[in-house]
């Protein structure tokens, strides 16, 4: 008997925005819309969003920036595009049934050039055991030469555990995303732990569980003092992270003003959560405890923000390690649908693991096939 959950709801999928236009700006200007989009969902969903920034024309002193903003929250940044880059971001964020407007805007700063705003996009996609988590802190004063908590430290708690066909849910992915900025000052760097804070700019840290951990990507903005620095403000970070189920995290968001006087500093988190959304490292999204011994255990990965390379492995690493081959009884790489299946004749279902990873990616279905 085959027993498997379709974990991708391909149902709730639908592109609402693919916008093919471009939108051009010449003009040294603070963030303004270069096109805005209103949607409306019918139920709780997770929503991707995505722009791309790119340089048109210009000299080595133009500065275009791109960014995209929910009603009037920003989420994303491209950070300071120039000679001949095309920058794109993307999110993924859970929404509640209602209304709302994507912003997708551009910001000049330094010489005159040409940006163009582009690649816009607005859809759905849905699965099960998700979470949203969000933040902001208001500005904050930070002080010259002192270390400021700008985000005060906030509580969350991960999803419990679900019985699949396979066996229990048992890990699930953090996507962190932070938006931050200093009011009318382009002197925004996020930092790793062990890195010292840079003079002439406001030095941004993240702790998660109160420790100092670091970015998965960051994007500083522009920096320089060329042009205007009120105009193009704001870094993008992220955070990817495994967590097991039912646990109780903390994130924090602290500041070192080396720009000076006292800013006004603040900062937007978007947290999603779900096990099915993979990250570029092995985790084990669920256990094996209703596999029973002799049956097929099949996987399928697909992609979704990206059509990255996807991992699914039945094993682990080895305290010697000597490669896949070594270490996996099965292993299956690839782009596009990949499946993993795997029949327990002589490896212990009790003595085995089921690992994926790839960035961009996830789990479609999951099944067992009894025998």
């Amino acid at each position: 008997m085959l027993l498997s959950e379709q974990l991708r709801q391909v149902v709730d999928e639908s592109v609402l925005v693919a916008d093919t236009n471009n939108y051009d700006t010449s003009s040294i200007a603070d963030w303004a819309d270069a096109v805005s989009h209103a949607i409306t969902l019918t139920a709780t969903k997770i929503v991707y969003a995505r722009i791309t920034a790119e340089f048109i024309s210009g000299d080595s002193a133009f500065r275009g920036h791109g960014r995209i903003v929910l009603d009037t929250t920003p989420l994303v940044a491209t950070g300071p595009v120039t000679n001949g880059q095309s920058v794109t971001e993307d999110i993924l964020l859970l929404l509640t049934a209602g209304s709302y407007t994507f912003k997708f805007q551009h910001a000049m700063s330094g010489s005159a050039g040409t940006l163009r705003i582009k690649n816009v996009r607005i859809g759905t996609v849905n699965f099960p055991d998700k979470q949203r988590n969000n933040y902001a802190s208001g500005s904050v004063s930070c002080p010259y030469l002192a270390t400021t908590t700008v985000l005060s430290q906030q509580s969350f708690t991960i999803p419990g555990t679900r019985r699949l066909s396979v066996g229990n849910l048992k890990k699930y992915v953090c996507f962190i995303t932070v938006y931050a900025g200093t009011g009318g000052v382009r002197k925004n760097n996020l930092k790793n732990p062990g890195e010292s804070n840079d003079s002439g700019f406001l030095n941004w840290k993240l702790y998660f569980d109160g420790n100092q951990i670091a970015w998965t990507e960051r994007v500083n903005d522009r920096g320089d003092s060329e042009g205007s620095l009120a105009y193009g403000v704001g870094a993008l970070g992220r955070l990817i992270k495994v967590v097991s189920y039912s646990a109780q995290h903390t994130i924090r968001l602290d500041v070192y003003n080396a720009y000076s006087g006292t800013q006004g500093c603040w900062c937007y988190v978007e947290i999603l959560t779900c096990p099915w959304i993979m990250l570029g490292e092995d985790y084990e999204p669920v256990d094996l405890s209703l596999v029973p011994q002799g049956s097929t255990l099949y996987v399928v990965l697909e992609p979704l923000n990206e059509n990255p390379t996807k991992y699914a492995r039945i094993g682990k690493t080895r305290v010697v390690s000597f490669g896949d081959s070594t270490d996996y009884y099965k292993n299956v790489t690839g782009t596009g649908i990949l499946t993993l299946d795997y029949t327990f004749e002589i490896v212990e279902v009790t003595n085995s693991v089921l690992n994926v990873k790839g960035l961009g990616g996830c789990i479609g279905i999951i099944g067992v096939d009894i025998r």
